[in-house]
């Protein structure tokens, strides 16, 4: 096992590129992780207080995520869950109008679904939730620390698909 001194130094003076990025991979895991326990408590209560299933909350997510309409068999098989548990959790969206759903205009058995802006605001809520972890984690920083870590995320701003999931600003 590498010491945290090594295993820096590793990541900024890698063996091979392979080593690099399986390093880089390493050390971003475990940031995740990190902040990921840490402002779990906060995300559970925000769950609770929703009194959503975790089905319901992936589904959410996923209906955000696409930007568009799934039929409920697609969002079952996204999810990995059976059709009638994706049915439940979208019934159950639906009736607190966190989803709207129709008939497929081509097969009348099949439902389409998608998320509402209610919805959208309640995936922004979890979102913020996550959002304090990392908050809290960043004022532990001195600011030479958040300078620098500034300077390192900067450059995977630059991709559209990173910088479209930047959270609202509350301030």
């Amino acid at each position: 096992m590498h010491s945290t001194a090594s295993r820096t130094q590793a990541i900024s003076h890698p063996r091979s590129d392979a080593d690099r990025q399986e390093d880089l991979s390493s050390a971003l895991t475990a940031f995740i992780i990190y902040v990921t326990k840490e402002s779990g408590h906060d995300f559970f209560r925000v769950v609770g207080e929703l009194d959503l299933s975790i089905t319901q909350i992936k589904a959410l997510m996923l209906l955000d995520r696409v930007h568009d309409e799934l039929c409920v068999k697609h969002l079952a098989e996204e999810l990995f869950v059976s059709l009638p548990a994706a049915s439940r959790s979208v019934e159950g969206l639906h009736a607190r109008g966190l989803v709207e759903r129709e008939e497929d205009h081509e097969d009348r058995r099949m439902k389409r679904v998608r998320i509402t802006p209610t919805g959208r605001d309640i995936v922004q809520t979890l979102a913020e939730s996550r959002l304090a972890g990392i908050a809290q984690f960043v004022a532990t920083m001195s600011p030479s620390q958040q300078r620098t870590l500034a300077a390192a995320v900067a450059p995977l701003l630059e991709r559209q698909e990173i910088s479209a999931c930047l959270p609202r600003r509350t301030r």
